[in-house]
């Protein structure tokens, strides 16, 4: 990383000094790539062509923040893993010979720069906003003692690991059937442990906890306990107060098919349209925790839950019906976080119109056997 910021900023400075007997508007861009520290897009290359993905990149965080008074965009990813070998990408952008992820904005190149969060550079920790969406029919019965005892430990670790997280926690089958907003861990495991088996996850906690009783009315699928964790997620999404510019992460554990009682809005499929949802409305990660998962799909009726995985960008998970042998610190959520990225580029006046933008984001390795893209309409704001 070191290497490649002295790189970038040797760059600028070289092409700043070519540009000397120029104009005042082009020393004001000199003076913009040296402040920023971003590679300025005239040395970015286009996207490379991608004909198929062997990986996939998450939904992502966006913002625009001040470098020395120039407005830059900031995006947020969690990690990106190699599928061959189960390791965490480490990312490298404009201006590294190991160049593995381009970003085009309205198919224009920028140039980016990227931190990675397993370099441990200050100031640079992902903000993150993790939210359990907890099955607790009675078909779970076998593992929610022990799904409960895990996330209360993974969530321990994961918030002495230098990560900013927040936890949440919704219950579910064919209705709402307890909540709690973000929160501490420590909050977060003394909800779990007021009661054992499925209902650990029952009833609303919480200051808020009479108004979230009263919203998950809105969320009923079905009350013959018919289960639905794209209502949960609806639920947490439109319920929660999430904190600004925090991933949003979910982690749905169940042992059945999406059932939503022919509810347009809480079916896995509503969740591949970006005008549905939103890329910054987060990642869905699925444990499955059964061994039957070649059930007939039925669109709006038995639906297969880890497409809302496939849809946003998370990872899947098959586990035993009793949830054994499985730790959910070796879930590929937890690398997901502890290999985030910040991508950052500048030259965005254009951008703050308060209008729609494509984005588009290509990882490629070097031998490319990792490869993905994914694009994401974004408004950057307005000036």
């Amino acid at each position: 990383m070191k290497q490649f910021k002295i790189f970038g900023i040797t760059m600028m400075l070289v092409l700043g000094m070519g540009f000397v007997s120029c104009s005042g508007d082009d020393e004001e861009i000199v003076e913009e790539k040296v402040d920023t520290g971003i590679p300025d897009d005239s040395l970015a290359s286009p996207n490379p062509d991608i004909d198929e993905s062997t990986t996939s990149i998450p939904n992502i965080q966006y913002s625009v923040e001040s470098i020395n008074n120039i407005p830059v965009v900031r995006i947020d990813l969690t990690g990106v893993q190699n599928q061959e070998t189960l390791e965490w990408m480490k990312l490298y952008g404009t201006g590294s010979v190991q160049q593995n992820i381009w970003v085009e904005v309205d198919e224009k190149p920028k140039g980016i720069t990227v931190y990675n969060n397993s370099d441990n550079e200050e100031n640079k920790a992902i903000k993150a906003d993790l939210v359990f969406l907890v099955d607790n029919s009675g078909s779970m019965s076998e593992e929610a003692n022990t799904i409960a005892r895990d996330i209360i430990s993974w969530s321990e670790k994961l918030a002495t690991s230098g990560l900013d997280i927040r936890f949440g926690c919704v219950g579910y089958d064919g209705e709402i059937t307890g909540a709690i907003n973000i929160t501490t861990v420590d909050v977060l495991s003394n909800y779990l442990n007021r009661y054992s088996g499925t209902s650990r996850t029952t009833g609303f906690d919480g200051d808020d906890a009479n108004s979230l009783a009263s919203a998950s009315s809105s969320y009923l699928c079905s009350t013959s306990q018919r289960e639905c964790g794209a209502a949960a997620l609806r639920f947490a999404d439109e319920q929660f107060t999430f904190r600004s510019g925090a991933n949003r992460i979910y982690v749905n554990f169940t042992d059945e098919p999406n059932q939503p009682n022919y509810i347009e809005r809480f079916s896995v499929e509503n969740f591949k349209d970006q005008q549905n949802w939103n890329t910054v409305q987060g990642t869905v990660h699925t444990v499955y925790s059964d061994t039957y998962t070649s059930f007939t799909e039925r669109t709006l009726y038995n639906e297969y839950p880890w497409k809302l995985s496939e849809y946003t960008g998370g990872t899947i998970i098959y586990t035993s019906s009793s949830f054994s042998g499985v730790s959910l610190e070796s879930l590929p959520v937890t690398g997901a976080m502890e290999n985030s990225y910040i991508l950052k580029f500048g030259n965005i006046d254009g951008l703050l119109d308060g209008e729609t933008h494509n984005v588009k984001i290509t990882i490629q390795s070097l031998d490319k056997k990792v490869k993905a893209e994914r694009e994401f309409n974004v408004v950057f704001g307005s000036k």
